[in-house]
């Protein structure tokens, strides 16, 4: 028991140890922000700058990249993110309660087929993917950036799938006594139980889909259609003249969102993942 007990201490005091370790990066790069570029390679680092300065948050903002502002990156986005999260929401839920609620013939079998894409890396779709968005004119359009999300994503409704299964098959059976379809059914009974489960997946969607590099580097070409994370890589081409403050400055306001939304699906983020395997 004693040795058990050490054995717990010595695991949360390498959990702690750990967690302060990856602080480390997130703490130098908000510190750069607020310095001069000749104090950015300091060393020993001045965690704390003396003096405070704004020169990489006025730099990032009012200065244009390629003759846009960053703010148009930062609306783009958003107006990205927003469509995602709106398609994700509604093809991820409908297609999971038909896989967990609806019995027909070959169900599972489907199901199977679609995890089954989860192995396929994007890497081996990207070339088929650009020459159909190519024939359907959406390249350097947000459509390309977007549009996948409403056929459902293999992992969003493998998540709600499994949660669905664990709410009772009772609550269904009672309103279709009542006289409710499955559209009733899937907006009056099931979405408003999902809120776990749903928040959980918005909240792992819009980060994936903030920091998504490889999609708009692959599919846009004009700048003012750039989005954050293109934008401050277009920042850092010119390896001569980094102004490292103000590319920090930048990621530091790209991180807003992201704890804004976090912050609001934290209520449910961790109970989502933990009972969306419930059953199987």
């Amino acid at each position: 028991m004693i040795r058990w007990r050490w054995g717990k201490w010595i695991g949360i005091a390498l959990s702690y140890a750990l967690g302060v370790t990856m602080l480390f990066p997130f703490l130098w790069m908000v510190s750069t922000s607020f310095k001069s570029p000749g104090d950015v390679f300091n060393f020993p680092i001045e965690w704390i700058p003396n003096p405070i300065e704004l020169d990489g948050y006025l730099y990032v903002w009012k200065n244009a990249i390629l003759g846009v502002s960053f703010f148009t990156f930062y609306i783009n986005s958003i107006k990205v993110a927003v469509i995602v999260l709106i398609g994700t929401y509604f093809a991820c839920s409908m297609s999971a309660y038909a896989y967990a609620k609806i019995k027909f013939t070959g169900r599972n079998v489907l199901f199977l087929i679609k995890m089954s894409t989860m192995m396929i890396p994007f890497q081996v779709t990207m070339i088929p993917t650009f020459m159909i968005y190519r024939k359907l004119e959406l390249l350097d359009t947000h459509a390309a950036l977007w549009l996948h999300v409403f056929f459902g994503s293999t992992f969003g409704v493998f998540l709600l799938r499994q949660f669905f299964m664990s709410i009772p098959d009772e609550l269904s059976e009672a309103a279709r006594i009542d006289g409710a379809g499955h559209a009733r059914i899937y907006w009056y009974v099931i979405l408003p139980l999902t809120k776990p489960a749903m928040s959980a997946l918005l909240v792992l969607t819009f980060v994936s889909t903030w920091n998504n590099y490889e999609a708009p580097l692959l599919y846009l070409r004009s700048p003012e259609l750039f989005t954050i994370p293109l934008g401050l890589k277009v920042m850092s081409d010119d390896i001569y003249n980094i102004h490292y403050p103000g590319i920090m400055a930048g990621v530091v306001s790209s991180l807003i969102p992201i704890l804004i939304i976090f912050a609001l699906g934290q209520r449910y983020f961790i109970q989502g993942i933990t009972f969306s395997g419930v059953k199987g």
